[in-house]
């Protein structure tokens, strides 16, 4: 197994980046919270997760995850952290990630600039004859259910937006038992979910951590070390685009990503967000199409859900105006689109 030393890992501070609870704000809202009163009980401030690059406790970040999980009776609420991150907000770590050759090299990158991700992660894998067992752990005092199941979005997020969805996960693996209600993990992953498992992360086949991908570009990624090395990230720049884009992928699955119901979680009115957008250069029915254009991918290229309920996830009425929005975006229908992506997959997993 290659990963950090155990000494390495503990020497880690018990912090955490900010980035960590970027979308909390609006996914406690959204679940019927006082998102401000679940802060406050953890002692943490609007303030303290303002600043991406800010560094928190990771004990008041483990229990304030727990505590809004019970209090929302949504036991799911990490995964639900986890599915409002995109690639990009992985922030500079995505530039030197996206220009790397495979899957192994990207693990390999997770584990050396892991704390761009989270300071009391652990990565690594174990191998066997043929499938590789990518491990997405917690150091053990802050290995909750839902920090775990953060972790692992994340991480998946990571792996799949840096492969271009060209590299996908045999099984999922949590260690915690199952929820109640095992769909949202059917959802986000589209392969089969094992909880009471001895870890924590993702199998994969050797072939499909192994497989070279033709963009990979030496330069470019040494361009992104040197970056990493030398940029300080600083606070998140378009804070209110940002926030619509976390509420519409909650609200895109119920069919409410409509301006006057985002502006209501992010307690502004319609006009006041419209105007903060285009201090930022946005546009509201941009984000909601550059939304739908990730999930879409994500939804076709990882699972088999029907195309009804795709466009529904999406917040589409019926199958047809899905399919005439997918064609205008991506020039093909949404079924030749899936079967390309699902032979490219079937051929990295063989």
């Amino acid at each position: 197994m290659r990963h950090c030393s155990p000494r390495e890992a503990h020497a880690l501070p018990a912090n955490v980046r900010a980035v960590s609870l970027s979308c909390y704000i609006e996914v406690a809202s959204f679940l019927g919270l006082d998102a401000y009163e679940m802060l406050r009980g953890a002692q943490l401030t609007p303030q303290m997760i303002a600043d991406p690059e800010s560094r928190i406790p990771a004990r008041s970040v483990c229990n304030l995850l727990e505590d809004s999980a019970r209090a929302s009776s949504c036991m799911t609420f990490g995964l639900a952290m986890a599915e409002c991150r995109t690639f990009a907000s992985l922030g500079p770590l995505s530039l030197l990630l996206e220009h790397l050759g495979s899957a192994r090299e990207i693990i390999e990158a997770l584990t050396e600039y892991r704390r761009h991700l989270n300071d009391v992660i652990i990565l690594g894998v174990d191998d066997s004859d043929s499938e590789e067992f990518i491990r997405v752990e917690l150091l053990a005092d802050f290995a909750t259910p839902q920090a775990a199941d953060l972790a692992i979005g994340v991480a998946y997020v990571a792996l799949r937006g840096a492969s271009r969805f060209r590299w996908q996960p045999l099984e999922i693996h949590f260690s915690h038992v199952a929820p109640d209600d095992r769909a949202p993990y059917e959802r986000v992953f589209g392969v089969p979910v094992i909880f009471g498992s001895e870890f924590n992360g993702f199998m994969s086949s050797r072939k499909s951590m192994e497989t070279r991908w033709s963009w990979a570009d030496e330069t470019m990624v040494a361009n992104a070390r040197r970056l990493l090395a030398l940029v300080e990230l600083g606070p998140e720049k378009a804070p209110a685009a940002e926030s619509v884009m976390r509420v519409v992928s909650l609200s895109l699955p119920v069919g409410r990503a409509t301006l006057s119901h985002v502006a209501a979680q992010i307690g502004k009115s319609p006009r006041s967000l419209q105007r903060s957008l285009a201090r930022e250069g946005k546009q509201f029915g941009a984000l909601l199409n550059q939304v739908r254009r990730a999930l879409v991918i994500q939804h076709l290229s990882a699972n088999g859900t029907s195309m009804t309920s795709v466009a529904a996830m999406l917040g589409f009425f019926t199958s047809s105006s899905f399919s005439r929005w997918f064609v205008s975006e991506f020039g093909v229908p949404p079924r030749v689109w899936r079967a390309e992506a699902m032979r490219a997959a079937t051929s990295n997993l063989v």
